[in-house]
């Protein structure tokens, strides 16, 4: 039972860890989050969310939603972090 309570603290942990919360992004009416974020692609990004604040080759950076989008070299979204807000 100590064992099961160690590890369910341990994935609450996790799931709740920024990281993990960082994996969403809404653009409009729309969320890009779970399973939706590695089948999509930068077009496919594009049309839901435009043109993003600034680009720099496969980091694009979303002000406005205060989050950075990161592709791999197929253009593939591989993750949406979070990005740092300014004080």
């Amino acid at each position: 039972m100590k064992n099961f309570s160690i590890l369910w603290a341990f994935l609450t942990v996790i799931y709740l860890s920024p990281a993990a919360l960082a994996q969403d992004m809404r653009c409009g009416n729309q969320l890009i989050a779970g399973e939706q974020i590695h089948p999509l692609i930068k077009e496919q990004v594009l049309e839901i969310c435009g043109e993003p604040t600034s680009k720099d080759m496969d980091r694009w950076y979303y002000e406005e939603q205060h989050k950075i989008l990161v592709f791999n070299g197929n253009g593939e979204l591989e993750e949406i972090q979070e990005a740092a807000q300014p004080e």
